[in-house]
């Protein structure tokens, strides 16, 4: 078997497995796997085998047994994601707003100080 061959197969094998995975839960379908064996990315000095970003599971191990075990973590990881989305918007929300509130108070002291002198 071609190395192209091989990499498309298991490619599918991950995809049978994410497509597994939204069938049993009922819900996803919405979430996409990307295969990219090889590349090697870290978090926080840790060499990371898989992660998710937004809709995306990406999945950086070779081994595709280990892909599929990481599928399935990633899948479980995207199932939490969406219970604290709410709950990161409205913080990310009240950031904003406290960050806007702090710039007027600041440029409300310069032009003060600004006076003053």
């Amino acid at each position: 078997m071609t190395v192209t061959k091989e990499v498309s197969r298991n490619s599918d094998l991950l995809q049978d497995e994410l497509y597994r995975l939204q069938q049993r839960t009922q819900i996803g379908p919405e979430v996409r796997i990307e295969w990219l064996p090889g590349i090697v990315r870290y978090q926080d000095g840790k060499r990371l085998a898989e992660e998710v970003k937004g809709n995306t599971i990406i999945i950086y191990a070779e081994n595709t047994q280990e892909g599929i075990e990481l599928v399935r973590h990633g899948f479980s990881e995207w199932l939490l994601n969406q219970n604290t989305k709410m709950y990161r918007q409205l913080i990310n929300e009240l950031i904003s707003l406290f960050e806007d509130l702090q710039y007027e108070r600041k440029e409300r002291i310069v032009e003060a100080l600004t006076r003053l002198l």
